[in-house]
């Protein structure tokens, strides 16, 4: 059967804001989930930090000197949810896009290595970014696999069909958070005239209003500033 892809894992050491703050903050480790958007200048990345000190590590990301802005979408005891907007000409982005390869989960930071997952459609792609890294990259190659036809991933399909987007919502939503705004999305809360109320939808999962109005609100809260950014770059 023809081998027509392959997953590498790979440690990576280079001049970026995560190497350098998850070297400075130990214990800590920047889980990437997403790109969420760019212009000329930034790339935006979506990041679960967990530390114990998070609002240390936020502020050292922000001084970094390859760091436009830092937002934070959520943040709870040693967790948070941020986005990070940093120079593209730093940017591991360039180098994948050139070469037609792709980070996915999992992916992140810590204690000054990147460790990352690639999505290649071949070998000779996987070599393209290997050879435009190595003056500024130290990398170690952990595990490689390939894919065959049957389970062929098309980096077309994997940037475009919304995957990243969706799975951020997983990361970013408890569970209860989620179960509640899908149940109002299949019942047509969000629509214009809404078909269900409040009341109704919480009668319907057995809960009380100001339980269910809750839920939404958080969930809401985490998720806007998210589709608000997707939605500007996508202008």
């Amino acid at each position: 059967m023809q081998r027509s892809g392959l997953i590498i894992e790979l440690e990576q050491v280079h001049d970026c804001c995560s190497v350098a703050v998850t070297q400075k903050n130990k214990d800590s480790k920047l889980k990437w989930i997403a790109t969420v958007g760019e212009n000329h200048k930034y790339i935006m990345n979506l990041f679960e930090l967990t530390s114990p000190e998070p609002k240390k590590f936020i502020e050292h990301l922000r001084t970094h000197k390859d760091v436009g802005a830092v937002k934070v979408i959520s943040i709870a005891g040693e967790k948070a949810h941020i986005t990070v907007h940093s120079k593209k000409v730093v940017s591991t982005s360039q180098y994948l896009t050139k070469s037609g390869t792709a980070w996915i989960e999992p992916t992140w930071s810590e204690n000054g290595v990147d460790h990352v997952t690639m999505l290649a459609p071949d070998f000779a792609s996987f070599k393209k970014f290997l050879s435009s890294v190595e003056d500024k990259y130290d990398i170690k190659i952990k595990s490689k696999r390939y894919l065959d036809d049957s389970t062929k991933l098309s980096l077309d399909t994997f940037r475009s069909s919304g995957f990243l987007q969706l799975k951020m919502a997983s990361e970013l939503l408890t569970d209860k958070q989620l179960s509640v705004f899908e149940m109002a999305a299949k019942y047509g809360y969000y629509e214009n005239p809404k078909k269900i109320t409040l009341l109704e939808l919480a009668q319907k999962i057995d809960s009380s209003e100001a339980a269910v109005s809750e839920l939404l609100r958080k969930a809401e809260k985490k998720l806007m500033p998210i589709l608000s950014e997707i939605i500007r770059m996508m202008r």
